[in-house]
């Protein structure tokens, strides 16, 4: 496991890689919400076509980097468009899976 703020800082690094590669392509780096989410599915599509096709080893290197441009697309998009907390809710009991009867273990 990494801890988030590593994580955090991997994402924030791939920002400014993002934010100097997009500077000079004439939109300055401002694209719409449908254009990041067409970044991200593409994105997703090939890190899918890695791991099915490559060993798990190379392409389990090379998904992971693809999640970080994932993640640093989404807060770009977020930080151009908005970033609304998500609203608190109280959450339901965890009194098991009303499928299957399957209780979670306590603590």
């Amino acid at each position: 496991m990494t801890k988030r703020s590593l994580v955090y800082e991997a994402i924030d690094g791939e920002r400014d890689y993002q934010d100097e590669r997009w500077g000079g392509n004439g939109t300055h780096g401002i694209h719409s919400i449908t254009e990041f989410l067409t970044y991200i599915r593409d994105y997703t599509e090939e890190a899918l076509h890695i791991e099915c096709r490559e060993e798990d080893e190379t392409a389990n290197v090379k998904a992971i980097d693809i999640v970080r441009k994932i993640a640093a697309l989404g807060v770009a998009c977020m930080e151009q468009h908005g970033a609304p907390a998500r609203k608190k809710k109280v959450l339901p009991s965890l009194g098991g899976c009303h499928l299957t009867g399957v209780v979670p273990p306590k603590g």
